[in-house]
């Protein structure tokens, strides 16, 4: 679950700091600060709890100011961090890699490449002293927070996610089990599962979305997969249909 992953804001632009903030908190994560200039991230890093900060490179309008914050996180706070930017110039970009960040992004932020960026950078920083890689769109994987560990699924061995509460509960036919993640059901469909995936996952009622390539079998209003059996409610059934490839 990533309601443990505690994570630090450092972006000049206080407005879009505050507003990924809310996004992040509804997504299950937990923002601990924001700091929007150099000196405020200093004592942010010195003063806050974090797993992880999102740094904005053009902080106090220079690119400097948050690539030296990365070389510091890197040297001595030793945690991850990921550079978020409205863009770069090719001397910050150069200077930016050598700072070792987990990932960079860029704005207007792909929310689905920010969880999976945060996920990631949290499980390799210790393994690996990987070189920064760039944004990525669609990951076939994530990973998902198990007590002190995280565990990898592939999104192609999800078979269905169901609507718990304020969770979503997804089942891994790689390993039959079921694991939970902080999110709704419909936030999760809209910002978790990767854009070029999404029609892979059909709703078939308020509470449950199956992924298509799973249906074995649909009859009246029920689908079946190798695993679980559906009822489909009658508001789904047309786009249930139009997404089958059904033959008369």
């Amino acid at each position: 679950m990533q309601t443990d992953i505690t994570i630090l804001i450092v972006d000049h632009e206080e407005r879009w700091a505050k507003s990924l903030k809310n996004s992040l908190n509804e997504l299950g994560f937990r923002v601990t600060g924001i700091a929007t200039n150099f000196e405020e991230a200093v004592i942010a890093l010195n003063t806050l709890n974090y797993d992880i900060a999102l740094l904005d490179i053009d902080l106090n309008n220079k690119n400097i100011g948050g690539i030296e914050l990365g070389r510091m996180m890197y040297k001595f706070y030793k945690k991850p961090y990921i550079f978020i930017t409205a863009g770069f110039e090719k001397d910050a970009l150069d200077e930016a890699i050598q700072s070792r960040p987990a990932a960079y992004l860029t704005k207007p932020l792909d929310m689905a490449s920010l969880i999976v960026a945060i996920q990631s950078a949290i499980q390799n920083f210790h393994a690996v002293d990987a070189p920064m890689q760039p944004e990525n769109h669609g990951s076939e994987t994530f990973f998902v927070k198990i007590g002190d560990k995280y565990k990898k699924v592939s999104w192609k061995n999800v078979v269905y996610l169901t609507s718990d509460k304020n969770y979503t509960v997804l089942f891994n036919a790689a390993d039959d089990m079921e694991y939970y993640i902080r999110s709704s059901l419909h936030k999760t469909s809209q910002n978790i599962i990767p854009k070029h995936l999404q029609n892979n996952f059909i709703q078939i009622n308020r509470a449950e979305i199956v992924q298509l390539p799973f249906i074995d079998e649909f009859k009246g209003d029920e689908v079946y997969t190798p695993y679980k059996r559906f009822t489909v409610n009658d508001s789904y059934i047309k786009t249930l249909k139009n997404s089958l490839n059904l033959i008369s």
